[in-house]
């Protein structure tokens, strides 16, 4: 199973649009088995795959407290994870413990190996322990950014970030750009250029472009893939895929 973590400082940017529109197409297009992981206590993934349970405990903070928790088959062919407010209470007890702290993802990821081909993890803007987690847990990471001079000074913030974690995970092995919601603009071609080489990290050569369809897509909670299937983000994200898969 490979580990994929989706994050970025800065809200805004695709983060919950990019890991649920992964996930579906590695699993209906590619026929993958796909564990999504909601790590963000606002809950928009679970949201998006009617699992948020307001007053439960959810499965994110079971897994920081060292327990198994539930797992969700959703109608779009892969299995969640949910989250909620929950989350944080779990985060602050966890920095209460004496035990080690930054392993509770791993543990209980690597009891899945074998029944999954990918888990995709949607974190939330923030590195507190959930987020650590995630990353020590991580084989890769995705950062989206949205081309303006808020998301491009963070780029390089939160790849140094995710670069000290290596001394907690040396199978953390990638960090991957991926430019989400693009308008081709002067400004905006100029901001992709600085940024493909300047970069710490490698920048997919594949670019999200702006599409109105996206936030219909989540109102109606649907992948793109299924939603509006010509739509710019839904080509774009399939393109996305296959140049990770190495299949373009």
């Amino acid at each position: 199973m490979k580990t994929i973590s989706v994050i970025n400082l800065k809200g805004g940017v695709g983060k919950t649009t990019t890991a649920i529109n992964m996930a579906a197409l590695l699993a209906n297009r590619w026929g993958k088995r796909v564990l999504l992981i909601d790590n963000d206590k606002q809950g928009n993934t679970s949201q998006f795959f009617g699992k948020y349970i307001k007053d439960a405990t959810c499965g994110a903070a079971r897994i920081l407290e060292g327990g198994d928790p539930a797992i969700w088959v959703t109608d779009q062919g892969l299995d969640v994870i949910n989250a909620n407010m929950t989350l944080e209470t779990a985060e602050n007890e966890l920095l209460k413990s004496n035990d080690r702290q930054d392993n509770r993802m791993k543990m209980f990821l690597q009891k899945k190996m074998q029944e999954y081909d990918f888990c995709i993890i949607d974190n939330p803007p923030a590195v507190g322990m959930c987020v650590i987690n995630a990353l020590c847990a991580s084989d890769e990471v995705i950062v989206p950014v949205k081309l303006d001079n808020w998301a491009l000074d963070g780029t390089e913030m939160i790849t140094e970030t995710i670069g000290q974690l290596k001394a907690l995970n040396k199978d953390l092995k990638k960090i991957s750009v991926l430019i989400t919601d693009f308008i081709k603009t002067p400004e905006s071609e100029a901001a992709e250029e600085w940024l493909r080489e300047n970069c710490s990290a490698e920048v997919f050569k594949t670019k999200i472009r702006f599409s109105k369809k996206v936030d219909s897509a989540t109102y109606y909670k649907q992948p793109l893939d299924g939603y509006s299937l010509m739509c710019a983000a839904a080509v774009d994200y399939r393109k996305m895929i296959k140049e990770y898969l190495g299949k373009e």
